[in-house]
């Protein structure tokens, strides 16, 4: 949201709060503003007259306020810690994806204040594409993928790596998997979630060889591997499959 100069002063902006880049905006925004002669003073203290909440959510304004720690009438500085500190608080909540605060106005002592913000999307529904039904059920569970769950980059990662960690123990060591997502058409704010698992073919033990062994023959050492056995034309029922932690 861009606002322009004559009409409002943006304060701060947060995208994924990280405090090296929150100082570095602080010092390169205030250095910027300076040139174009802000219309209140640096670091004076005000009371807060009013803020408006303004962008993508579907959160009550006064509940959206209270998240971040502000009251009317309160005493603030700009910057100061108060508006930090309101940002971290609408941070640490994990539900917006941008958190931007502007100055509206000053009128005498009283300053009041635009949130602009956006709120990450709610998982819709769900679609798995490359496993049988049953598996699926158990995936969406496993990682609780419900409706109405905050759809960020955390989950969508999280959620990628637990399948495939998953095929790769049972010995799908190529397994690949998609995770994608598209607005709801229906309704706002809401995204569907594709999930696309390409297992891949199993990993399989082709021979097991033994270097250094002088007591006991190859033979008798690949008979106490009950777990982990090689390919073998005669054993056809047994899998010869590498299983990390069954071979350990």
């Amino acid at each position: 949201m861009e606002k322009q100069a004559n009409k409002l002063n943006k304060i701060l902006v947060l995208h994924k709060p990280l405090l090296f880049l929150f100082a570095l905006y602080f010092v390169g925004f205030f250095n910027a503003q300076a040139q174009d002669r802000i219309p209140f003073d640096q670091g004076t203290k005000y009371f807060l007259g009013n803020v408006k909440v303004t962008g993508k959510i579907s959160y009550n304004e006064q509940t959206v306020i209270t998240f971040a720690g502000l009251e009317k009438g309160q005493e603030v500085t700009i910057p100061g810690e108060e508006i930090s500190n309101a940002i971290k608080k609408l941070g640490k909540l994990g539900l917006f994806s941008e958190i931007d605060f502007y100055v509206n106005k000053v009128v005498g002592d009283s300053i009041f204040l635009e949130l602009n913000i956006n709120e990450l999307p709610k998982l819709n529904d769900v679609k798995i594409v490359g496993v049988k039904k049953s598996k699926k059920e158990t995936l969406i569970k496993d990682n609780g993928l419900t409706k109405g769950k905050i759809v960020n980059e955390n989950l969508i990662t999280t959620t990628r790596n637990y399948i495939e960690n998953k095929y790769r123990k049972d010995g799908f060591y190529n397994t690949k998997v998609t995770v994608t997502t598209k607005p709801d058409t229906t309704q706002t704010n809401l995204v569907n979630m594709l999930i696309f698992i390409d297992k891949g073919n199993k990993i399989k033990i082709n021979s097991i060889e033994f270097t250094g062994n002088t007591l006991y023959t190859d033979a008798q050492l690949r008979k106490r591997m009950k777990n982990t056995k090689q390919k073998n034309v005669i054993r056809i029922f047994k899998a010869s499959k590498y299983i990390k932690d069954k071979y350990k």
